[in-house]
């Protein structure tokens, strides 16, 4: 029996591990992607890597998706709010 429960408590450590690494590998490659997809969005507008302008433009576009990102959160925040009818978490 204890053998059992060993078994399947590493079966689990084993899953949560693959399940972090192929977390981290989508992130990177996620980032990785919109990394190009903004040098090739600043690119398209006549910019060239390394003027001023270019990297303006990457700084613009970085600062964009941080904002989306944040206003999905608030997003996230108010529907969590409106759901509860307003009271106190608990009530």
């Amino acid at each position: 029996m204890r053998f059992l429960a060993a078994l399947v408590a590493l079966t689990s450590l084993v899953g949560c591990a693959q399940y972090d690494e192929t977390r981290r590998a989508n992130l990177e490659a996620a980032a990785q992607e919109q990394v190009a997809a903004h040098d090739a969005n600043c690119q398209a507008s006549g910019l060239k890597p390394g003027s001023a302008e270019y990297d303006d433009c990457r700084k613009r576009l970085a600062n964009e998706q941080a904002n989306k990102g944040t206003r999905g959160y608030q997003r996230m925040l108010n529907v969590m709010e409106n759901d509860r009818g307003g009271r106190p978490f608990g009530q």
